[in-house]
């Protein structure tokens, strides 16, 4: 009978903060995936600003949800997330005809260039390599590493939630930033 009486005294506070505050974000890592990409996409649960669960997206759903062309637990409303933050390499010209979508986002091509100087993967025989943005061979140095730490990464490994996610893919499109993360300024 006590312990009915305390939660009926508690059931106000209860029902005023929800125990589940968890909210569904998209998610990137610098880490290597295993189907070959330089990085991963995820779609994350965030409980009280902790990931307590993730589920990895291919780079074409990750797309398409963020996009609001396929329903997706992080847009509910459809919105055209790379739009909405400004990710221009991710978007048509505001003046375009179409005003539809584009079926790839050229910026996801940039995300190994943090990690690393030059392309890891082995290139075919006339390929040039390709050149990154990192100041060493295979992870960010110190100084990088401060200015991810902006975004929430504080190891290369780590995941860049929600909306810092979207604001490091619109940064990475600016040349002044990029300049500033490849020079020792």
């Amino acid at each position: 009978m006590r312990l009915l009486l305390c939660f009926l005294l508690a059931l106000p506070v209860l029902l005023a903060y929800p125990q589940d505050q968890a909210e569904m974000q998209f998610a990137l890592s610098l880490s290597p995936s295993t189907d070959g990409q330089l990085f991963c996409l995820f779609l994350v649960k965030v409980r009280n600003g902790q990931v307590v669960e993730s589920r990895p997206l291919t780079r074409d759903s990750f797309i398409k949800q963020a996009q609001g062309r396929t329903f997706s637990p992080a847009n509910p409303d459809a919105d055209d997330l790379f739009r909405k933050y400004d990710v221009q390499q991710c978007t048509l010209p505001p003046d375009s005809a179409a005003m539809g979508f584009l079926t790839d986002c050229r910026t996801l091509d940039d995300l190994w260039k943090l990690r690393y100087w030059e392309y890891p993967l082995k290139t075919e025989s006339g390929q040039r390599v390709s050149k990154g943005w990192s100041e060493k061979p295979l992870v960010p140095s110190p100084r990088q590493m401060e200015l991810l730490h902006g975004y929430g990464m504080r190891y290369p490994t780590d995941l860049v939630v929600g909306t810092e996610m979207f604001r490091l893919l619109r940064d990475m499109g600016r040349r002044d930033w990029v300049v500033k993360y490849r020079s020792a300024e």
